[in-house]
């Protein structure tokens, strides 16, 4: 999205947590929604040492309405383009998980240079959620590498040099992000709410090739698999 409206998403975002009465100050995690859901279903007290025990008061319905309503914010923003890479592991052959992750990297930067061939006055910003010290620092190395080197892609010219950690709790950005995962993996999964909120919400705004095509566009499998992506683009059909 451009850096413009990010003002814009951030202040509506902050609107909507009010108006369902949510904390600002707290992260609305997606995997929140599915354990709150087990707990009310099962009629089970949340212990006090689950991080999502604030909600304990909360439906979990109202939460997946909360998730909908940001996510419409996108439909402000009619060009932003989502990209979504995906690791079956099941299908996977036998690759390191280092390598799967500079996989994952190296398709995004790929195709956000791509996208941005052109546009020779934009540059795009990379931000991810950090996970561990040592983790941080392998994805900042290697995406620092790939950079440099350029490999596919001739010259990364449209996407910043480094990568930035941002944490989930004080980012509008990866909270989208995480909703976005989580509903696509939900409606891989076949669950109705999640499939609800993928096709009217975030599919409309996946990236597509010249042809209208989203697998391979929008949608890429890590490592490119012809089984999951006609799995992918059945459940899509569907």
């Amino acid at each position: 999205m451009l850096a413009s409206d990010w003002k814009k998403l951030n202040l509506k975002f902050r609107e909507i947590k009010k108006e369902f009465n949510l904390p600002l100050e707290k992260e609305i995690k997606w995997s929140y929604l599915w354990s709150l859901w087990k707990y009310q279903r099962n009629s089970q007290n949340i212990p006090e040492n689950e991080q999502f025990y604030f909600l304990k008061d909360r439906d979990y319905k109202d939460l997946i309405n909360f998730v909908d309503s940001s996510l419409m914010l996108l439909s402000d923003l009619n060009y932003v383009k989502i990209i979504i890479t995906i690791t079956s592991n099941v299908h996977c052959p036998r690759i390191s998980e280092n390598d799967i992750f500079k996989m994952h990297i190296q398709d995004s930067m790929g195709r956000i240079e791509m996208e941005l061939q052109g546009q020779e006055d934009n540059l795009c910003v990379f931000f991810i959620d950090p996970v561990s010290e040592e983790r941080n620092k392998f994805f900042r190395d290697i995406y620092f590498y790939l950079y440099q080197r350029g490999d596919f892609i001739q010259n990364y010219s449209h996407i910043k040099d480094s990568l930035n950690l941002e944490y989930s709790h004080q980012s509008a950005g990866i909270q989208f992000a995480d909703y976005i995962a989580g509903s696509f993996g939900g409606f891989l999964k076949g669950y109705k709410s999640s499939k609800k909120i993928f096709n009217n919400r975030i599919r409309p705004h996946l990236r597509t090739g010249s042809n209208g095509e989203i697998l391979g566009y929008g949608i890429k499998e890590i490592p490119k698999n012809d089984e999951i992506r006609t799995l992918i683009m059945e459940k899509l059909n569907n």
